[in-house]
């Protein structure tokens, strides 16, 4: 039931959620120029979303105590960053629903979707928003290599996977925060 709960919190704030002024001087504070590049070629409620994230990380790392200025930082660079892998017209709101739905009721069909993900039809849509739900960490990753993000590129590849005692501090931070919001 709270698992449903926060699906559907998470589905009307991607409807409606945007950035405000102060979300976007937050993004600017934190991130370069070629990273906002890469932050803002997402959607608008991925954007949202992971201006969400790095609040949620900052409130986190707070109840940990521990962070030094550098690792703080960082922190917040790979919340707003580990999205990025998902780009407008990619994944939006309704390819992220039905990648959701298809990968808990239906899992068997997602590998034939993603082998159409090229072609220009519906079926090719719905293969690239369900490659890009699973893949969006390494896409980033890959994004984030090619302007020299080594840090934060090792970090967001492995932002979905689950919990793991070899996770990071800053990675076991932004899987909690990501996961509550």
């Amino acid at each position: 039931v709270f698992r449903m709960k926060q699906r559907i919190h998470q589905f009307v704030r991607a409807l409606f959620g945007r950035l405000d002024a102060e979300g976007h001087i937050f993004v600017q504070f934190y991130l370069s120029p070629a990273e906002q590049r890469l932050f803002y070629d997402m959607h608008e409620s991925d954007q949202y979303h992971a201006f969400r994230v790095a609040l949620t990380a900052k409130e986190l790392s707070t109840k940990h105590g521990c962070l030094d200025s550098d690792t703080y930082i960082l922190l917040i660079r790979c919340a707003l960053l580990h999205d990025i892998g998902r780009v407008k017209g990619t994944a939006d709101v309704w390819g992220k629903v039905l990648a959701v739905l298809m990968y808990r009721f239906c899992p068997s069909v997602i590998s034939s979707f993603i082998r159409m993900k090229d072609r220009h039809d519906i079926g090719g849509r719905i293969g690239m928003a369900l490659y890009v739900y699973a893949s969006h960490p390494s896409i980033g990753a890959d994004k984030l290599r090619a302007i020299g993000d080594a840090k934060e590129a090792e970090i967001i590849q492995y932002h979905q996977k689950k919990p793991a005692p070899e996770d990071s501090l800053v990675l076991s931070i932004l899987k909690q925060a990501d996961a509550q919001n």
